[in-house]
């Protein structure tokens, strides 16, 4: 059986051919099936900015249907530790640097430039500029950051 993925053009490179695929499918909780990457795309989607990556799924009881809606893991190192926040407690500035907003009293925040990493199941890892137990602003950050703009601009 095959599984298509459209992955992420910025994950593209971290694929390669032969590499093992962890599969679930909605139809089996609880199940996983083995696979392994036969094909990289040669193009990005222009529109989703995405790759499609084929791979081979094992089904030795052929319980698998073409169609289903499966997600997946490809594995493409060993797992690490680090600092990451929710989604929302990263704001992408107009220059396109990437901003948090950390406090240590809840009260008073500060504004801080950080490198983000990879991002999975709603965080986003944060590479440089934040500390492991910082406390930071994960809801509404992107308003802190309108409201410095607007107060700035006055």
């Amino acid at each position: 059986m095959w599984m298509l993925a459209n992955v992420a053009e910025t994950d593209s490179p971290a694929f390669r051919l032969g590499q093992p695929v962890k599969v679930r499918v909605s139809a089996f909780p609880g199940r996983e099936f083995d696979g392994k990457i036969t094909t990289i795309g040669s193009m990005v989607d222009p529109t989703t900015r995405r790759v499609l990556i084929r791979s081979v799924v094992e089904a030795p009881q052929h319980e698998l249907r073409s169609g289903m809606f499966a997600t997946f893991v490809i594995r493409t190192g060993e797992p690490v530790r680090s600092v990451a926040i929710p989604l929302d407690g990263v704001v992408r500035e107009g220059d396109g640097t990437m901003t948090v907003w950390a406090t240590g009293d809840r009260r008073r925040f500060t504004k801080r430039t950080v490198k983000i990493g990879l991002r999975h199941e709603g965080c986003r890892q944060i590479l440089e500029g934040l500390q492991p137990g910082e406390l930071v602003a994960t809801e509404g950050a992107i308003f802190l950051s309108n409201m410095l703009t607007i107060a700035r601009a006055q």
